[in-house]
């Protein structure tokens, strides 16, 4: 990850609360996932688009905010344009009910609840994470990477358990049966980075 930058002043409040909005520039946010097979001994990565988010800043600190990513957006970056057929087919399993039914839920979204500073520039972010029909609380920690002129970045990067958001085979017991590779050899750990970039522009 790069290396943190020293704070610049958002001082400008946008209500009485003294906490400006600032909206997410989705052209240069982003959420990566990471996805392994076989206790690691494969896997594959992608990049998820933002279609809408922001973040809240009081005092030069953030203090709340959401993003949401587009599901329809998943692409697969480890299998090249060169090999068109396994690349379409594992977005397309991914867009399916086996793993993110996207037609059904073609949005996930995460919103802050709880931020707590740590050690050095890290922060413990705390909230809910929706993917399908499923709502979690989760916490990581996340840093600052830049704050210039009218934007402001962070980055972060966690884990979860696919099984706990039912990122798996939910059909009947003969067709779990069919998908017993997606559910036992897929690994239940997705690795995912977030970066967000946000401005007052």
């Amino acid at each position: 990850m790069s290396q943190p930058i020293e704070q610049n002043s958002f001082m400008e409040a946008s209500d009485s609360s003294g906490i400006i909005v600032l909206p997410i520039d989705i052209d240069q946010s982003l959420v990566e996932w990471r996805g392994t097979e076989m206790w690691g001994r494969g896997s594959h990565e992608g990049i998820l688009a933002l279609s809408e988010g922001n973040l809240e800043i009081k005092i030069d600190q953030l203090v709340g905010g959401f993003f949401i990513a587009d599901m329809n957006s998943i692409t697969v970056t480890d299998i090249p344009k060169s090999d068109p057929i396994p690349r379409r087919n594992l977005m397309e399993h991914l867009k399916s009910k086996d793993f993110f039914y996207v037609e059904e839920y073609p949005v996930a979204k995460f919103e802050i609840t709880n931020i707590e500073s740590m050690m050095g520039d890290s922060l413990m972010i705390v909230g809910y994470l929706s993917i399908r029909d499923v709502t979690k609380l989760i916490s990581f920690t996340a840093i600052q990477i830049g704050s210039q002129n009218d934007e402001i970045s962070y980055e972060a990067s966690f884990e979860i358990n696919r099984f706990e958001w039912n990122i798996s085979y939910q059909g009947s017991y003969w067709e779990r049966i069919t998908s017993i590779i997606d559910n036992n050899l897929v690994d239940a750990e997705m690795e995912i980075f977030v970066k967000l970039t946000a401005s007052k522009k």
